[in-house]
């Protein structure tokens, strides 16, 4: 018998990220010198080697990524996006400070006109965990953070809008999502490009 190391959500992020750079390679926007170099050092293991504009670019015009049965109700672009975490702030919006809960659909409003980051982000770090700082594990007081990519907002079968995070769960990495219509409390930043 053999155990699945890699989950469903993990291989479709995987398949996602090989169609974009295939994409990405017709459209002449990725060197082929610098995705064969990184290909060799993925088989090899060689993570710590490849190519800087190969691990780290995002194409966050590209449509994001979909659970079944969702659908995608607003996606803010963001073109071609080099991850770098000291370029992203996690905002809190004065309605989440001090104490403060917000509901959803205010901190909406509240949040536009910011640059904030879409789901592209969220699933490229998934793919890439090793691009986290600790740091944004936990803030000073030490809950656990739920960060939120803002710039895609989704909605199930019934209407209702959610916006998906990046949340340390019991076995890692993972991502959640929160109905827009709950309240937001100091433990749920927002991704936003401080660039």
């Amino acid at each position: 018998m053999t155990t699945n190391v890699v989950s469903d959500e993990q291989l479709g992020v995987l398949g996602r990220r090989y169609h974009d750079l295939f994409r990405r390679l017709r459209e002449g926007t990725l060197p082929i010198d610098k995705v064969l170099a990184g290909m060799q050092d993925i088989i090899e293991g060689n993570f710590d080697a490849i190519p800087h504009g190969v691990r780290r670019l995002i194409d966050c015009d590209a449509a994001p990524w979909c659970p079944d049965d969702w659908n995608v109700e607003s996606h803010q672009k963001g073109g071609q996006f080099e991850f770098d975490a000291a370029k992203v702030s996690l905002h809190l919006d004065d309605g989440q400070k001090d104490g403060r809960i917000i509901v959803g659909s205010d901190l909406r409003k509240r949040l536009e006109g910011k640059p904030v980051l879409n789901a592209c982000v969220l699933d490229h770090l998934l793919a890439n965990t090793n691009l986290i700082p600790e740091s944004w594990k936990a803030d000073e007081r030490g809950p656990t953070r739920r960060i939120y990519f803002w710039g895609t907002i989704y909605s199930d079968s019934s209407g209702d809008l959610y916006v998906r995070c990046l949340r340390w769960c019991s076995g890692g990495l993972c991502w959640r999502c929160r109905w827009r219509g709950r309240r937001w409390d100091g433990w749920c930043p927002a991704a936003v490009s401080a660039s």
